[in-house]
């Protein structure tokens, strides 16, 4: 059996792709599972140093408002598009898996120019673009909340759960009179407002805060920048522009200050971990403040805006929260209710499905 996973830009869309094909690898010996991203994702540093086999197109995500990029961008979109049907008809995979993002609109369009059986991977509460203009003609639709399933309308969809690459076993307890651990998270490329805000609550906050230990994920932009801060403030703070091991990291966390990208609340999820997300605002479906909002409504998280009071709002609910330890427990168990810890092996055995599906009727 061959599968082509396409999907990347950034990690929200990278990981569960990766996380899929090593599933996939795992329960089918013999076989070949092929990632495809862009030359300019996340995924064009990380797949060269994992091992796993791969292939880049050049293109850029259509973004914005200059023309130039836009006209650029879609050349470079026409240009892939003719590379995916070339790589569909050479590797000839039995299923093609689009895990959302531009960097799998390519191959969503060579599927159907081929004739290849497609499944989608939706991360996001709200579909993207490339996943909504690909939906009718999907074998199958997984996706990773079920707020997701009303904007498909279709009944190819299927709650799966987002695939994650780590296992994750909740340990919802902390040591009594141990410092408190915060973990910051901005996504896989740091986010520069979250983080200037939470460096500014810490130092609004520290007078009163003396066993407390940060480990901070900034982003390669502001490592050094928030590594200088953090001399101004009196407690313990390991700084990285990205964290790998992200399941080590939140076992060792009792609350997460943190975007709210889909792969980050599903994390959060399944780790059982208590969490203030700051959305990031600026998308234009709000994206980021629904998946904050799956965590809220069944009390697992906090939902803090960012605006020009974020670092006051945010030192205001570290004191509420941190003066509370129950509900920092009570949280993180609310926190996990949702999570479906066999999201890979769900969507996996949909991908044999389909796969073979086509395959009898060939």
């Amino acid at each position: 059996m061959k599968v082509i996973i396409a999907g990347g830009g950034t990690g929200g869309h990278l990981f569960p792709a990766v996380a899929l094909g090593e599933e996939l690898k795992r329960e089918r010996h013999g076989i070949e599972v092929l990632f495809v991203g862009t030359s300019s994702g996340l995924e064009a540093k990380w797949l060269p140093k994992s091992g796993h086999d791969y292939e880049l197109f050049e293109m850029h995500g259509i973004r914005g408002h200059n023309m130039i990029e836009r006209v650029r961008a879609s050349v470079e979109f026409l240009r892939a598009i003719g590379l995916a049907v070339s790589l569909t008809r050479r590797f000839r995979p039995d299923l093609i898996v689009s895990a959302g993002g531009y960097a799998s609109a390519s191959m969503g369009v060579a599927s159907i120019l081929t004739r290849t059986s497609l499944v989608l991977m939706e991360q996001n509460t709200r579909p993207g673009l490339v996943n909504r203009m690909l939906s009718r003609f999907a074998n199958k639709i997984c996706v990773g909340f079920a707020d997701t399933v009303p904007y498909f309308k279709s009944a190819k969809v299927e709650v799966t759960g987002n695939p994650v690459r780590f296992e994750y076993q909740p340990d919802r307890s902390r040591l009594e009179g141990a410092p408190l651990q915060i973990l910051v998270l901005g996504g896989s490329s740091g986010a520069h407002r979250l983080n200037i805000g939470v460096v500014d609550a810490f130092k609004i906050w520290r007078k009163s805060v003396i066993k407390l230990n940060v480990i901070h994920q900034t982003g390669e932009a502001d490592e050094g920048l928030v590594r200088d801060a953090y001399r101004e403030i009196p407690f313990a703070a390991e700084v990285v522009a990205f964290i790998d091991d992200i399941s080590s990291a939140l076992h060792r966390a009792d609350l997460v200050i943190a975007r709210a990208g889909a792969m980050t609340v599903t994390d959060i999820m399944l780790a059982a971990r208590p969490a203030i997300f700051v959305p990031y605002p600026f998308h234009k479906d709000q994206q980021q403040v629904h998946n904050a909002r799956v965590l809220e409504n069944v009390g697992g998280a906090i939902i803090v805006r960012d605006d020009e009071q974020l670092a006051a709002n945010l030192a205001h609910e570290l004191t509420t929260l941190v003066n509370d330890p129950a509900r920092l427990i009570e949280m993180g168990e609310r926190a996990h209710r949702p999570a479906h810890p066999d999201a890979a092996r769900h969507v996996a055995r949909i991908c044999f499905e389909v796969a073979g599906s086509e395959s009898n009727a060939a």
